[in-house]
C-alpha cells in the first residue's frame, strides 16, 4: 500500500472519532509534500499517526499558529473554517523539527482503555490454568500503563462495577453480544510484572508524557483525562521497563520469571508494526519456552488490519501451540464482545 492510501485508510478509521484528523489525512493524501514529510517514519511505523502526533506534540509545547484554534487539547474552540491551510502551513513552517520528531519517536499510544480487554483476558487465563497468580511479560509495553491494569476501577455497562474503588482510573466499557467476560471482584495476584519496549516512556519526563498526549486526536477529552489519571497511578506504582528488542530480550525475561505462577506474555496494538519475520520468531522462542514451562500469548491477530480488533490466546506448551479467540473489542475499550467458553 502506498504512502497515500495509507492516509485516506486512516480517515476512513477516523472518521467517526476523530472529523477533524479524518479531514486532515485526506488533505495529506493529496499533498505531496506533507507525504514527503511522513516518509521520516521509521520501518513498521504508521506515518498518519506519526504525523498528526508530531504536530500536536510541537503546539502543546507552545508553539503559536492559528492551527492551535482547531485543538481543544490546546484550548481551541474548534472554528468552522477549513483547518487544512493551517495545517499545511504549520507543517511547512515547522518543517524540520516535524521531521526529526517523526524521524525519532514512535506510536505508543498506551490507552489504558484496553485494559478492558485485558482484565477478563488475563481472568480466563488464571481460571483456565488452574492458578491463582499471574507472572505477566508486556511486549512494547511503551510507558507501561497497562501493567498496572489491577490498578484500575472498571465500569463495566449491563454487568457491574469492579476493581479498585478508590482509583482516580475509570475503564469504562459495553458488554455487546450474549456471553458475558470472566470478570472477578478479586483480580489474580500479579507475582512479577515487566514491559519490554525498544523505547519505553517515562512518566516523570516532561517530553515523554507530552508525546503521550500528543498520541490522542485533540477532540478526544475522555481519553485525555483518562491518561492523565493513569500517568498519576505510575507515577506511585512505577512499572518495571526493559529497554530493547523483543526478541533479545524476552528471553531473559522468561527464564527470571517465577514457576508457579501461570507466565503470560501480552501486547495489544504492537504486532502490526513488527515484520512478519520478527513475529514467527517470536512465536518459535515462547514455543521453545514452552519445554520449560507453560506459556499463555495473549495478542491481536497480527493478520487484522484497522477495524475491530480480535484478541486471541495462543497456550503454549512442550513446543505444541493451541489457539483461542477471546473477544473482539474497539480499539480504545469502549466495547468488547466476549467469544471464550
Amino acid at each position: 500500500m502506498d504512502r497515500a492510501e495509507t492516509f485516506r485508510r486512516y480517515a476512513e478509521w477516523v472518521e467517526e472519532t476523530s472529523p477533524l484528523y479524518a479531514v486532515l489525512t485526506r488533505a495529506v493524501a493529496d499533498d505531496p509534500d506533507l507525504l514527503d514529510v511522513s516518509s521520516e517514519a521509521s520501518a513498521g511505523q504508521p506515518e498518519p499517526q506519526l504525523l498528526l502526533a508530531a504536530v500536536q506534540a510541537l503546539l502543546l509545547e507552545g508553539r503559536e499558529h492559528p492551527l492551535a484554534r482547531f485543538y481543544p487539547s490546546c484550548g481551541g474552540d474548534e472554528p468552522d473554517d477549513d483547518p487544512v491551510p493551517h495545517f499545511r502551513d504549520f507543517c511547512l513552517v515547522n518543517e524540520q523539527r516535524l521531521r526529526s520528531v517523526i524521524a525519532t519517536r514512535r506510536c505508543q499510544t498506551n490507552d489504558v482503555g484496553r485494559s478492558a480487554v485485558l482484565c477478563p483476558a488475563f481472568e480466563h487465563v488464571a481460571r483456565t490454568a488452574a492458578t491463582d497468580s499471574l507472572a505477566q511479560i508486556e511486549i512494547g509495553s511503551s510507558a507501561g500503563l497497562n501493567l498496572n491494569w489491577d490498578r484500575y476501577r472498571y465500569d463495566v455497562s449491563g454487568v457491574r462495577t469492579f476493581g479498585d474503588p478508590d482509583s482516580p482510573v475509570t475503564i469504562a466499557t459495553e458488554v455487546r453480544g450474549e456471553r458475558r467476560p470472566p470478570l472477578s471482584r478479586t483480580f489474580p495476584p500479579v507475582a512479577r510484572r515487566r514491559g519490554i519496549d525498544l523505547n519505553p516512556l517515562d512518566v516523570t519526563d516532561e517530553d515523554d508524557v507530552r508525546w503521550l498526549r500528543a498520541l490522542i486526536p485533540p477532540g478526544r477529552r475522555r481519553r485525555r483525562d483518562r491518561l492523565a489519571a493513569a500517568i498519576e497511578v505510575a507515577r506511585e506504582n512505577p512499572p518495571a521497563l526493559v529497554e530493547g528488542d523483543v526478541l533479545e530480550e524476552l528471553p531473559k525475561q522468561l527464564s527470571e520469571a517465577p514457576a508457579d505462577p501461570a507466565l503470560v506474555v501480552f501486547s495489544t496494538h504492537v504486532l502490526y508494526q513488527l515484520e512478519a519475520e520478527t513475529i514467527a520468531h517470536l512465536r518459535s522462542l515462547l514455543a521453545e519456552y514452552s519445554t520449560e514451562q507453560p506459556v499463555r500469548w495473549l495478542a491481536i491477530d497480527p493478520d487484522e488490519e484497522l477495524g475491530k480488533p480480535t484478541y486471541r490466546l495462543v497456550t503454549f506448551v512442550d513446543g505444541d501451540a493451541t489457539e483461542s479467540r477471546l473477544a473482539r473489542f474497539e480499539s480504545y475499550g469502549n466495547w468488547i464482545r466476549w467469544h471464550a467458553d
